[in-house]
Formats: C-alpha cells, structure tokens, sequence
C-alpha cells in the first residue's frame, strides 16, 4: 500500500483534506505531528522587530507634515474644538 503524508497550512485546507478521502472511501488515519517550535519569535522581540522596520522621519514635525499631505480629505471639522 503507497502512503501520502500531505500537512495542510490551515485548518480549512485540513478539512478539505478529510472531506476528499471520505468522498473517495479512501482509508485514512489521523495522527497528530509534531510542531516545530524552534522559530517562534517572543511577542517582544517580534513588536521591536516591526517597530524598527518602520522608516520613521527624524523629527516629529517631519512626521506630521507627511500624515497632513497623506490626508485625502484636506477639509477638517475643528468646529467642535471652538
């Protein structure tokens, strides 16, 4: 008997996985792998990883005139801080 090891990426490829052997009346078994754990970043190290990617301007009027030209709508209502 041929054997097909096949480990789907999420848990909808799985199910489609289950659903084909069951329509074609393959015998199948589950068994559960082993995860590999050796590349999980901690939440710390993965947040400043993504916080120095950013290219960020020197000063911070530097950043607000980039937010006010990425603005599509240049029209602000401040009639509430009147």
């Amino acid at each position: 008997m041929n054997t097909i090891i096949i480990e789907p990426s999420s848990q909808a490829d799985y199910q489609l996985f289950i659903d084909l052997a069951k329509r074609l009346k393959a015998k199948f078994r589950i068994s559960a792998s082993e995860i590999d754990t050796t590349d999980k970043v901690s939440d710390e190290k993965a947040f400043y990883a993504l916080a120095g990617s950013l290219d960020l301007p020197e000063t911070s009027d530097e950043l607000i005139k980039i937010i006010e030209e990425s603005r599509t709508n240049k029209d602000i209502d401040t009639s509430w801080a009147e």
